[in-house]
């Protein structure tokens, strides 16, 4: 049966952190200031739950999504002007069941999850995909380095490998809460199979869109230089301007020709 905790809570804006992420925080609204302290005086653990609008300053029951992160505190700085900077490390999944407004902080009691070792077959097959998939992902997006690649693809424990993974990805706020509430290991991986899938698809068409601008720079800087260098060669040749030979070809072609009075003063 799923562990049952009851902690502070810790709303977040537009943001979800997963279990094994580590990352800064700023926190600055009162109540989430008082249910950092209450964590510290307790075991430094807190729930983490994203809200649904950011823009809300004192979000409600229904306001906040019902699945989060617990997470320890692993140090916490006071900023000036009141924010406080907190370092916190996911740990586990976890589902609010109850939800106390108290007077100075929000505290909830929560069904925390943990992740079942799967060796089968289908398991290790799920999860090479993934693998592979994040690995096209870091060559061609080239924002985190690769070494990072090779930490994430030893771990032998595909729910962990799964939410470093969704770690890494810059998602919307939607689509993080949905792997974030993939209970069901298997279905996590097949969730962030098709994040990756379509995440590589809006990649390469990037890499196309960049191709052909670039290619078309290239023709405007090319025809560019060529006039240029076509100006250079007139002037060494002593021949006239671009206008000027212009001008006179109309003037050759009115003499030349049986034209009205009117055509030639135009």
């Amino acid at each position: 049966m799923p562990e049952k905790k009851t902690l502070p809570l810790l709303p977040l804006r537009g943001m979800v952190v997963f279990p094994y992420m580590i990352i800064h925080l700023d926190v600055g609204r009162d109540r989430s200031l008082v249910a950092l302290e209450k964590a510290m005086v307790g075991d430094r653990r807190i729930m983490l739950a994203a809200q649904r609008d950011a823009d809300l300053d004192e979000p409600k029951r229904e306001d906040i999504y019902q699945i989060g992160t617990i997470v320890s505190i692993s140090q916490l700085i006071k900023l000036p002007g009141g924010t406080v900077r907190v370092l916190v490390e996911g740990e586990k999944r976890a589902r609010i069941d109850d939800y106390r407004a108290l007077e100075t902080y929000d505290e909830v009691d929560v069904e925390v999850y943990t992740d079942p070792i799967d060796t089968s077959l289908p398991m290790e097959a799920a999860t090479r995909a993934v693998i592979h998939e994040f690995e096209e992902w870091v060559k061609i997006s080239r924002k985190i380095p690769e070494e990072t690649l090779v930490s994430v693809a030893i771990i032998d424990d595909a729910g962990r490998l799964a939410d470093l993974i969704a770690s890494h990805l810059n998602l919307k706020l939607e689509t993080r809460q949905m792997l974030i509430e993939c209970i069901d290991v298997k279905e996590r991986l097949k969730k962030l199979y098709e994040v990756l899938a379509r995440e590589l698809e809006i990649l390469h068409m990037e890499q196309k869109i960049n191709i052909k601008v670039r290619q078309k720079m290239d023709k405007v800087q090319r025809d560019y230089y060529l006039r240029e260098q076509m100006k250079v060669i007139r002037k060494e040749l002593g021949d006239k301007d671009d206008i000027a030979s212009d001008i006179e070809l109309y003037r050759d072609k009115l003499e030349s020709g049986d034209y009205p009075e009117e055509v030639k003063k135009a």
